[in-house]
């Protein structure tokens, strides 16, 4: 077979020896069209999965939603604002239930916010059921 789908290491955890990734993951992490030579890494604990999503640039903003009351159409509703602001996620969780609450968690690359940080968060209190909206900068 001369095409892969996946590339593929096996690495050692230690703490004391971080991992580098390869020149070749990191070739074709720089070969995807958002090419800036950063991107963002995501560890989900529960799953131990951790996922690296190039940038276009070097910083992240990390949008978290705590929704007490969970309505049928927030999903729609979330979306609808993140249309309606040309908004593009890098990576969402979809809804995750923890012990006693219900999130959602999305990033975005802070080149293609369109909209303040605020004027976001305003809009998202605004959906039905979100009990609370916070967001943070990730950069390097």
């Amino acid at each position: 077979m001369s095409e892969t789908v996946t590339i593929a290491k096996v690495v050692t955890l230690d703490e004391q020896k971080p991992i580098q990734l390869p020149a070749d993951f990191i070739q074709s992490l720089k070969s995807s069209e958002e090419g800036s030579g950063h991107a963002v890494m995501i560890l989900a604990p529960s799953t131990k999965i951790i996922r690296i999503i190039p940038t276009k640039s070097s910083e992240v903003i990390k949008v978290a939603i705590e929704i007490g009351e969970l309505s049928p159409d927030f999903l729609q509703e979330l979306g609808v604002v993140f249309m309606r602001s040309k908004i593009r996620t890098l990576y969402s969780t979809g809804l995750c239930f923890t012990a006693d609450r219900c999130l959602y968690e999305g990033y975005i690359d802070s080149i293609d916010m369109s909209i303040s940080q605020e004027e976001l968060k305003n809009q998202l209190m605004e959906i039905r059921g979100v009990a609370n909206v916070e967001i943070s900068v990730l950069t390097i």
